[in-house]
């Protein structure tokens, strides 16, 4: 118990002192204050304006990466693969034989071409 007493006995006797020293300096501390309190405006005025011109282009790029990884990265890949899938199968068709390749403009049909009358055969 004793212990405790002794811990406990400075700490009040300070916050006593403390409380005793501002009552009589409270003029002083009032037109101190006030002066710091315009400093510490100017001050988060001025860290406003920073985090406003740095921060905040960067969160949005972060915004943007995120974006992308999330939306447009997916669907690209997607758009790849189905662009190769798509020549691989148009090559297996042209192996089967189901599609002909147009080598001739003027005749830009898949479908097989025209047997000649029977008078030119």
């Amino acid at each position: 118990m004793t212990s405790r007493i002794q811990t406990w006995a400075p700490r009040i006797a300070l916050i006593l002192l403390t409380l005793i020293a501002a009552y009589f300096l409270y003029p002083y501390l009032t037109l101190v204050l006030g002066e710091g309190l315009g400093v510490v405006s100017s001050l988060v005025f001025l860290l406003a304006y920073l985090f406003a011109v740095v921060a905040l282009p960067l969160m949005f790029f972060a915004l943007l990466k995120f974006a992308y990884s999330v939306f447009a990265r997916p669907y690209l890949r997607l758009w790849r693969i189905q662009r190769i899938r798509n020549a691989r199968y148009l090559r297996e068709a042209v192996k089967r034989g189901r599609f002909r390749v147009i080598v001739n403009p003027r005749r830009a049909s898949s479908a097989p071409p025209q047997s000649p009358p029977e008078g030119e055969r």
